[in-house]
């Protein structure tokens, strides 16, 4: 019977560290980290560059379970879509038989759609791919809350998402999520929501960090975000991500993190 091998790709990166982390507690089995930087981890790293698809066949080999990373290639012109399909290619023609890929929530339907059409599309692909899938929709990480509060001015934050909230979760908690999802058996075909145990809309994150939450237009969150010195591609960024989260696309809480990897998400802290 032939050794059930995982890997990790994007392994340098915060995540992937944090999933191979999980994984030396969760499973005996051999763990590769797949990386454009593999030196760091010795034996167990290999070298990978989704930008060159002829490097992926050796990395894939003898693999059998992989954790895709969706890759930080956020400029808009198809680049991380090429990337995820070449490697899912080269993973089905290497033998792998499960991928287990951190996605966004409310992908195929969220109001965000610039900001997550790439998930949307890589979902499609691995759909088509024949293989066994484990897609993780992660909502947002509490980071963005830190930089939320990170905005207040004399007491107050401006915000431009109205009534809506985000079930933040902790990275650490999508890495368990992907290591628990990884280090399993199942080989069918699946969705999780992962996301923390309830939606935090603006006004109660800024009672948590007491601060007073302040709506705005998102045309005037821009220009309080870039009279405090915000460049202003970043603040329309800001103010477009408050605007989805307006409309819904960080919620609603589910129960998938706690059903698959047994225990509670942890919950947010400021």
């Amino acid at each position: 019977m032939q050794t059930m091998t995982i890997a990790v790709s994007g392994a340098s990166g915060k995540l992937g560290r944090m999933v191979l982390r999980e994984l030396t507690r969760l499973t005996d089995r051999p763990v590769l980290a797949l990386s454009r930087t593999p030196e760091p981890f010795g034996t167990t790293g290999r070298y990978a560059d989704f930008d060159r698809p002829e490097s992926l066949a050796g990395a894939f080999a003898g693999v059998t379970r992989l954790v895709l990373i969706s890759t930080d290639a956020l400029g808009g012109d198809g680049r991380r879509v090429r990337q995820h399909r070449d490697a899912i290619d080269a993973a089905r023609a290497a033998g792998v038989r499960h991928i287990v890929y951190t996605s966004i929530l409310n992908a195929t339907t969220s109001p965000l759609s610039s900001v997550v059409a790439d998930h949307a599309e890589t979902e499609r692909a691995l759909s088509a791919s024949g293989l066994g899938h484990t897609v993780l929709r992660n909502a947002f990480y509490d980071d963005l809350a830190s930089g939320i509060i990170g905005r207040a001015v004399e007491g107050a934050f401006a915000h431009a998402a109205g009534r809506g909230g985000v079930a933040y979760v902790a990275r650490q908690d999508c890495a368990l999520a992907a290591a628990t999802a990884v280090a399993g058996d199942f080989d069918g075909r699946r969705v999780l929501n992962i996301t923390g145990p309830e939606v935090i809309d603006m006004p109660a994150l800024g009672a948590m960090a007491g601060l007073r939450a302040v709506a705005v237009s998102e045309a005037e969150l821009v220009e309080r975000l870039t009279a405090g010195g915000m460049p202003a591609g970043m603040a329309r960024v800001q103010a477009m991500l408050d605007a989805g989260i307006a409309k819904g696309a960080m919620q609603p809480a589910a129960p998938d993190f706690e059903q698959l990897t047994g225990r509670p998400p942890v919950a947010l802290q400021v």
